[in-house]
């Protein structure tokens, strides 16, 4: 009998480890359309995104995204590996490969800088529960310390960091053993690599937690569009990376840049700004609201609450309520109002 073909994974055998790519990169680029922020980085925003950087001689190379300081020549460059799938234990290829790449980055010093706050990131896809509680935490320990002795003693202290965290540790080493020459690393190297690599998990195979959070943020500048907003930056993302191309707000398709063009904000013009809180009244009875003021000393107070009240007034002004009060309400905003309002409820 013959055997029939294996089923094979549908997310892997349908490209969706490229589709992943393009989303992360995707949700890079609405992050520079809205002038925000890079994970790990200063909180200066992002202004430039390169796509498959191999060829400019960074080895993680998915996506280098460049965040600027404001009103200065400060730079700080997150290096991107996006990978969908992986493992942090000590036979994954996959793990090898990308921490063999963030070595690599890591010591050059044309492309990368300790002192300008450059990251090292590796954005994947969900991972195991073990490694979820272990590795972020383990990295977290290394740029909690003050330096590498610091680091080790907390790594050393049973109770102070997990078997698991140790475990993970030793992955590490592995991998930049090998990736330096099969040479181990001195403390304070190790320490300063862990601290400059980070670990972000996006849930961009679904229709998952990230993915609603951009499309709320693209919803705040097209209203009811934002799933072919969506869409038409994965496209642009999409021709982009297969041109190992660069992206900056001048570079998106007009299109796309005009939806996120921020929204002028409207003001009254000055010269229609009338502020009544510094002028005096000297004489009430011959302000341009004193039949109004004549009926409100009359009645004494009311309740805007109570239906009764506003049509007692409404029948002394031989006016609508509505149409009588404006002004009287003008005339609270005056340093020496002769009238008050309590509770927000009645003058």
């Amino acid at each position: 009998m013959a055997m029939s073909k294996e089923i094979s994974n549908p997310y892997s055998t349908g490209g969706g480890g490229t589709h992943f790519e393009n989303r992360v990169q995707s949700a890079f680029t609405v992050l520079l359309l809205v002038r925000g922020f890079a994970l790990g980085l200063p909180p200066w925003p992002i202004t430039k995104i390169k796509l498959q950087g191999k060829y400019q001689g960074f080895e993680t190379d998915d996506l280098i995204v460049t965040c600027s300081e404001p009103n200065s020549s400060r730079k700080s460059k997150l290096l991107g590996q996006v990978k969908h799938t992986i493992s942090f234990t000590k036979r994954d290829k996959t793990l090898s490969e990308v921490i063999t790449a963030a070595w690599n980055d890591f010591n050059n010093k044309d492309i990368f800088s300790e002192e300008g706050k450059d990251i090292i990131a590796l954005i994947c896809g969900p991972l195991s529960g073990a490694d979820t509680d272990s590795v972020r935490p383990l990295l977290e320990q290394a740029r909690s310390s003050i330096d590498s002795d610091d680091f080790i003693n907390r790594i050393e202290r049973g109770k102070f960091t997990s078997n698991e965290q140790r475990e993970k540790l030793e992955v590490f080493k592995i991998y930049l053993r090998s990736a330096n020459n099969d040479i181990d690393l001195t403390n304070d190297q190790l320490w300063r690599f862990l601290k400059s690599f980070h670990l972000f998990i996006y849930d961009l195979d679904i229709q998952g937690v990230v993915y609603s959070l951009l499309h709320s943020l693209i919803e705040q500048y097209s209203h009811n569009n934002s799933k072919a907003i969506w869409a038409q930056i994965n496209e642009y993302i999409q021709w982009v990376s297969e041109r190992a191309g660069s992206i900056t707000i001048e570079d998106i398709p007009e299109e796309i840049r005009d939806v996120f063009k921020k929204i002028p904000v409207e003001t009254i013009p000055v010269e229609f700004v009338k502020d009544t809180s510094k002028i005096v009244v000297s004489n009430w009875n011959d302000h341009e609201s004193a039949r109004e003021l004549a009926i409100a000393s009359i009645v004494g107070g009311w309740d805007e609450n109570i239906v009764a009240d506003k049509s007692i007034l409404s029948r002394f002004a031989k006016l609508e309520y509505e149409k009588w009060i404006p002004k009287l309400r003008e005339v609270l905003q005056y340093s020496e109002s002769p009238l008050n309002l309590r509770m927000e409820s009645g003058v």
